[in-house]
């Protein structure tokens, strides 16, 4: 697994396993119309700040911001690295399908 991760499903269980050193985030998602949504965003930079890590937040109207936003406004510099979030899901797969063939 790698060191830095994007998009808020990832970076939200890199988070959950207090992971995360730097948070890049883009200043469009604490604009949102939707108060959950900010609220999802500051509760997350919060949170990486009590875990030891920083969060910088770019503006959505330089190239930076521009090339963030490509990658779904968020991204995570890790601490170390965790097992990928769809790598689990495979995983589970194929539990599934271990469990159905043991049932025969």
């Amino acid at each position: 697994p790698g060191r830095a991760v994007y998009g808020l499903r990832h970076v939200c269980h890199a988070n959950d396993f207090q992971s995360i050193q730097t948070l890049l985030v883009i200043d469009a998602l604490f604009r949102s119309e939707n108060i959950e949504e900010r609220k999802k965003y500051v509760e997350l930079v919060e949170s990486v700040k009590n875990t030891g890590g920083q969060a910088f937040v770019f503006s959505s109207l330089n190239v930076s911001g521009e090339q963030l936003a490509c990658m779904g406004g968020l991204a995570a510099i890790l601490r170390f690295p965790v097992v990928d979030i769809d790598d689990m899901d495979n995983d589970d797969d194929d539990d599934d399908e271990s469990d159905e063939s043991d049932g025969s």
